[in-house]
């Protein structure tokens, strides 16, 4: 039985591809590898359609990929309001990532 090999980084290209054609609304997608797990891709996407909110606590949404095969992995989807990204990234940010997460070596997808 052969091993799949994964490749975290064409696969959060390959993700982000597909939510660029679905999400009208997605206006840049960032990735960030750093910090994460060998199977867990993390993904910021900044969205003008999604409503402004007053939370403080960001949380990204897991979906689970392939549970049970070898090529099991997950993807952490962090939504943000373009206000939202520019509090993240402020010399002394704002409004925090998820713990664990961090902007060093982000990737532009779009």
């Amino acid at each position: 039985m052969s091993t799949a090999i994964f490749d975290r980084d064409a696969m959060a290209r390959w993700y982000a591809t597909q939510h660029l054609r679905t999400d009208p609304g997605i206006v840049s997608i960032y990735y960030l590898p750093n910090g994460a797990d060998a199977r867990e891709i993390r993904l910021i996407e900044i969205n003008k359609l999604i409503p402004e909110t007053n939370e403080t606590c960001l949380e990204a949404i897991d979906f689970g990929v392939d549970t049970g095969s070898e090529n099991e992995h997950k993807l952490y989807v962090l939504d943000v309001t373009p206000a939202q990204w520019d509090l993240i990234n402020q010399t002394t940010p704002l409004l925090h990532l998820p713990q664990g997460w961090t902007l060093n070596n982000k990737q532009p997808l779009k």
